[in-house]
């Protein structure tokens, strides 16, 4: 038990500290209530800038790990194919008539791919140097205004949420304050971190555990409290559990124990040189083959890194 220390999710008091070192040196009293399984940092044991996703963010933090962040258009490219795949799921999900807004849209790479899918799409984001980014080079409609300042309630047939809701402080309020603006049969799409990731929940890599908890994520759900979330805020639906990152992913941080750049952390294939005249192709489908029996066990064991939530009103 941890004294004065109250999940915000179920309001127990049952609550173990798991650490106190989190990514970048940094400093904040991590927590897993035992009563419902919430992983979530004590948010009095840090103190968060003011202005940290408006100028911190991408410009001085995130350069940490992706220094193309610096430069929207580099940051675009490379984010574009990072998240093609989860665009794609969201496309193929459209009829072609849908209004749309992605919240936390950062330089829009998201809604990039999506846009042509759909009628009319928007885009919430608060760091001022990606809003610029999307108005002026892609052409997108992208503000920093409060939903009810640009939107009459009942608007949107889906808000999408693509690595937003682990940022946010109070998730019940902010999931309420978006239902609002949901048609009656339109739909919030959330893409989250999963706690069970087996990074975190198989392996036992100390130097991934520092890097996975961070100052920006205040919650680390896994499907269980994701849905008693979802509940708590009237809303229903699916969650799904998703490997995204490859078994050569694993094996890098197994061996290698620090982070691989964004899509060299999601290749499929090991960066090994080859002898010349070797069979490219047959390695790449051994690889393949090796990839979808591993994730195949990770799914049987209750493992994967990501939770896609598909949820409306009723």
């Amino acid at each position: 038990m941890c004294k004065n220390i109250v999940c915000p999710l179920c309001q127990s008091n049952a609550v173990v500290f798991i650490t106190n070192k989190v990514r970048f040196d940094h400093e904040a009293e991590v927590y897993r209530c035992q009563a419902c399984t919430l992983t979530f940092l004590n948010q009095d044991s840090f103190k968060f800038p003011n202005d940290f996703y408006e100028k911190q963010y991408h410009q001085t933090y995130l350069t940490h790990v992706e220094p193309d962040a610096l430069d929207p258009s580099a940051y675009f490219s490379k984010m574009k194919q990072a998240t093609a795949p989860w665009a794609k799921k969201f496309s193929s999900m459209l009829k072609g008539h849908e209004t749309i807004i992605d919240i936390g849209c950062s330089t829009g790479h998201f809604i990039d791919i999506v846009r042509h899918k759909t009628d009319t799409i928007y885009g919430m984001e608060l760091n001022e140097k990606e809003i610029d980014f999307c108005r002026n080079t892609i052409g997108l409609d992208v503000s920093n205004a409060p939903l009810e300042k640009r939107f009459k309630e009942n608007t949107f047939d889906y808000i999408t949420l693509i690595y937003v809701l682990e940022h946010i402080a109070k998730p019940i309020e902010f999931l309420t304050y978006l239902k609002r603006f949901l048609k009656s049969k339109g739909k919030i799409v959330i893409l989250v971190p999963n706690i069970e990731d087996p990074l975190v929940s198989f392996y036992d890599i100390a130097e991934f555990k520092i890097f996975y908890y961070c100052i920006e994520h205040l919650f680390y759900y896994n499907k269980h409290t994701m849905y008693r979330l979802l509940t708590e805020t009237g809303l229903k639906g699916d969650v799904e559990v998703i490997q995204e990152y490859p078994i050569t992913n694993h094996l890098s941080w197994i061996y290698r124990r620090r982070p691989s750049e964004t899509l060299t952390a999601r290749k499929g294939v090991p960066d090994i040189l080859l002898a010349e005249g070797a069979n490219i192709e047959e390695w790449s489908l051994l690889w393949d083959k090796f990839n979808s029996i591993y994730k195949q066990f990770l799914n049987k064991n209750g493992y994967g890194d990501r939770l896609w939530c598909v949820v409306g009103k009723d």
